[in-house]
């Protein structure tokens, strides 16, 4: 089964009577069976279905464990039954390294982009190192959130801006739509 379209989850971020920011998240894999004890190549895409232009980043250091914002929250269950294979595991270290301007986009209606490739981006590794040793379906997920209580959230743990960039990196922080969203799940059938 190739990508399926990811379903939509948003809150909007402003007023009443306007339109929503809201983003698409798909998930796209191989066709057909994938070989045991090795990695489906697994990919993600970000989508502006919205009206207007959104700000967003990709998968940055500490996205994927949920240590900064915004969460790349990866899962892997099988797909009869729903026990939980592969998930990202408990942060090594919980610094993160600093958000830089470049590595917020603005996404005009329409466009979309792969969450893993770009400035500052990282690969989702708990896709990228789950090789199943025995025979199933599996069923890839993945969840998008960019809804910190605060900006701080998102700027990391060390070797933090300051001053003028750092008035920057907030307010372009502060154009990025407050929402969740879940990508449909990807089965992939693994013989």
């Amino acid at each position: 089964m190739r990508g399926l379209c990811g379903s939509i989850a948003y809150r909007p971020r402003t007023g009443a009577g306007k339109e929503p920011d809201v983003l698409d998240l798909v998930l796209y894999g191989p066709q057909g069976p994938q070989p045991l004890g090795g990695s489906a190549p697994v990919r993600a895409k970000v989508r502006n279905s919205g009206e207007r232009a959104v700000w967003i980043a990709g998968v940055l250091d500490g996205s994927e464990d949920g240590i900064r914002f915004p969460h790349y929250l990866p899962a892997v269950t099988l797909a009869d039954g729903g026990r939980t294979v592969a998930r990202p595991g408990p942060a090594e270290d919980p610094l993160v390294g600093p958000l830089r301007v470049g590595h917020l986009l603005r996404l005009a209606p329409g466009e979309s982009f792969d969450p893993t490739a770009g400035a500052g981006c990282l690969p989702l590794t708990t896709f990228a190192a789950f090789a199943p040793q025995a025979p199933g379906r599996y069923r890839y997920t993945l969840t998008l959130s960019t809804e910190a209580g605060r900006p701080e959230e998102w700027l990391g743990g060390f070797g933090l801006p300051s001053g003028a960039e750092r008035e920057e990196l907030l307010d372009l922080i502060a154009r990025v739509p407050r929402i969740t969203v879940s990508a449909a799940p990807l089965i992939l059938e693994f013989r």
